[in-house]
This record gives C-alpha cells, structure tokens and sequence, in this order.
C-alpha cells in the first residue's frame, strides 16, 4: 500500500494514457493491488507482458481474469495482439537496484531486448521495489545492452 501511494504521490500516472506493467512473480515488488486499481479506475489502457520464446511483447488487459499462468507460472495473457506501439509507462521489474538505477533482473534480458526494438516509442521506465532492494553504497556492473529506468520507486523514497 505504501509503495503504491508513493506512486500515486509521484504524478507519473497522471499524464500517462498506456501503463505496462509486470505482473509480479517470486521477491519482485508485488503490482497486483496497482493493477487491480488501474483496472477499476478504467482511466488507463492497462498491458501486462507476455512471453514468446526469447521475447516478450506486452498485450491489453480488461480484468485480471484474463491472464493465466504462462511463461515460468507468472500470469500472462492468453489472447489478443501484441501492442504495436508502446507510448506511455513501464513499470520494470527487478530483484536488485541501485541508486544510479542500475537494474539485476532474473537474467533474461527481456526488458532490455523489449525496449531495445522499441528505442524509438516513447516509454517512460518506472522501476518498483521495495527499499531494502535498492544498494545504497554500492554500485551494479551494468552491461553495454542493459537499459536503465528512468526512476526507481519504493515505498519509501525515490531514486
């Protein structure tokens, strides 16, 4: 609850028409709650990923129940087209971060080989976690294909 008031606080949803979101899996920052009331509040196109082989593409959602468990048991989409264009907000998952918004994920690359072949959309990268996630004093080896977030939100501050 916190975590998702301090999104809120934030205002980054405010200008945004499309949110994608990961819908959470294992020790990432749970989006279920923020996904639920994306949905209720029907003021946003709401796409959550799914995976294809080695990629990912992200599809509209209307209602929870429209996802079932897919790729490693995380909920997916099971139908519908992938989004052509991705304009709006992403919500990047994550299992560590630091301060200069480095991101270690499970590993896949999906995000970064997703944004890669959307360099040219207009995505603005919003990293969730929980603040004992984010390094304090140390800093993640980030590699030449790894794309950072625009900003990292906890439920307790910023980055």
């Amino acid at each position: 609850m916190l975590l998702y008031n301090n999104i809120l606080a934030s205002g980054i949803l405010r200008a945004a028409r499309e949110v994608y979101i990961y819908v959470s899996y294992g020790t990432e920052a749970d989006t279920t709650y923020l996904i639920e009331k994306l949905l209720q509040q029907q003021e946003h196109k709401v796409a959550v990923p799914r995976v294809n082989g080695k990629e990912m593409d992200f599809y509209r959602i209307k209602e929870m129940s429209d996802l079932k468990p897919g790729f490693n048991g995380i909920p997916e989409p099971v139908s519908g087209q992938p989004v052509k264009e991705c304009n709006g907000i992403m919500f990047m998952p994550g299992l560590v971060f630091d301060k200069c918004h480095g991101r270690i994920g499970y590993g896949g690359g999906y995000y970064d080989r997703y944004l890669y072949r959307h360099k040219n959309d207009n995505i603005f990268k919003v990293a969730i976690a929980y603040d004992f996630q984010v390094l304090k004093t140390e800093q993640i080896v980030m590699e030449v294909h790894d794309i950072k977030p625009d900003i990292i939100i906890t439920e307790k501050s910023a980055y």
